[in-house]
């Protein structure tokens, strides 16, 4: 029986799986939860120049994929586990004497859909619209929400594809990424009331906590006119609206916004981009041991944190292997 605790990563590129463990300098995994690309950084070592022959050539454009295995990393009984790190497509190369240093997206092409496009639909349900952009570059669509918004009249105008799925996205109080051969696409309030996966004590980590005021709203305020005929449409909420009591002297701030919302529903538009706008209000940033498994998306509970304690939400983890630690950027949930 190995007792020992051990680790390692492998590589999937095309019909070859390769053990890394002597090969890796550093691989880094930046994961966010909201219309960035993820993407990966590994550096392999060149020794003899291995890197440029054939034999050894990992192309720009192919996809790969990474998993790391651990053998009795929490306990001797515990045996091997297996933590999916991501598919990627390699996007750009560079050797030097020492190193291979290598970047990939979690998307065909990486910068290509910079490219704008011009495209009207009449009507289309938000999953629908998704699941057409995912066709389009030939990945998957995952889409996760008890409601589908019906969308009318929406227009793509010399916008960049992505850049316009993640606007009409969050306008109807959607979080819009792409991971893993992925368009992503869940109620981000829902995801907001999952239950907590790890509890984090900030008595046993080196953390900071940032808070700001300077750009709380405290109100929306939404006008729209469909055309010069037609009369305005107006709607005016606060974040009492919707049950949220803020602690201390706060100045009153109006987000004020000349949009409506493709599915018609006015109170939900101002619920979204009011929450969108406040939700960086409390952000915490620490770095983790050993919880390789915390993505962004999840919820962590944290304690012995004062006023500060409470449920957040993780929009951006960065993982340096071999090295099992998680670095996390997270903001605390709204408490109603």
């Amino acid at each position: 029986m190995v007792l020992t605790r051990r680790a390692g990563i492998k590589l999937k590129y095309i019909d070859k799986e390769v053990e890394l463990s002597n090969e890796l300098s550093s691989l880094t995994i930046t994961d966010n939860l909201s219309g960035i690309i993820d993407s990966i950084e590994f550096v392999l070592k060149n020794n003899n120049n291995r890197l440029l022959s054939k034999e050894n050539e990992l192309c720009n454009g192919e996809k790969v994929q990474f998993e790391l295995w651990t053998q009795n990393w929490n306990s001797v009984e515990e045996g091997i586990k297996i933590y999916p790190l991501g598919i990627y497509y390699i996007d750009t190369r560079s050797f030097d004497n020492e190193r291979g240093t290598f970047r990939a997206m979690s998307i065909p092409g990486g910068d290509s859909q910079d490219e704008v496009n011009t495209k009207i639909w009449g009507e289309i349900s938000l999953k629908s619209l998704n699941e057409e952009f995912a066709n389009k570059y030939k990945i998957s669509a995952y889409f996760n929400s008890k409601d589908n918004p019906l969308l009318k009249d929406i227009k793509q105008e010399n916008e960049a594809d992505l850049s316009f799925l993640k606007k009409i996205a969050e306008e109807e109080g959607f979080n819009f990424k792409i991971n893993v051969d992925k368009l992503i696409m869940f109620d981000i309030e829902e995801y907001e009331k999952k239950e907590s996966k790890y509890k984090l004590n900030l008595n046993n980590v080196t953390y900071s906590i940032d808070e700001e005021t300077k750009n709380l709203y405290t109100r929306v305020e939404i006008k729209y006119k469909r055309s010069k005929w037609l009369d305005e449409e107006r709607a005016e909420y606060s974040l009492k609206d919707f049950g949220i009591e803020i602690p201390g002297k706060v100045r009153e701030k109006t987000l004020k916004i000349n949009a409506r919302s493709k599915s018609s529903d006015l109170k939900k538009l101002a619920k979204v981009r009011l929450f969108k706008e406040n939700r960086g209000r409390v952000t915490l940033s620490t770095t983790i041991v050993d919880k390789i498994d915390l993505y962004s998306g999840d919820v962590i509970e944290v304690i012995n944190a004062g006023i500060f304690s409470g449920r957040y939400m993780i929009k951006k983890t960065t993982k340096k292997l071999p090295d099992l630690n998680v670095k996390i950027l997270a903001y605390k949930i709204w408490e109603k």
